[in-house]
């Protein structure tokens, strides 16, 4: 388990990481999933992936100062 936690550890060095920004989109992301469980519409599930692949791009980025100014 210790070289599965060493191993991301080091793919997550250099990258940006959590912000407030991503935190806030993360509240959205999951109030929105609860929503699209009673409510079904295609334009919730758009709303969804788009907020998932932006939050995650965020995290994964490596141009630091461009996500620094984006918060």
């Amino acid at each position: 388990m210790e070289g599965l936690k060493q191993k991301f550890r080091n793919f997550m060095s250099g990258r940006y990481g959590v912000d407030e920004l991503s935190r806030f989109s993360m509240m959205v992301l999951l109030i929105l999933l609860i929503l699209s469980v009673f409510i079904r519409n295609p334009v919730i599930d758009c709303i969804i992936v788009a907020l998932l692949i932006i939050s995650y791009f965020r995290m994964f980025s490596r141009n630091v100062q461009k996500r620094y100014q984006e918060n």
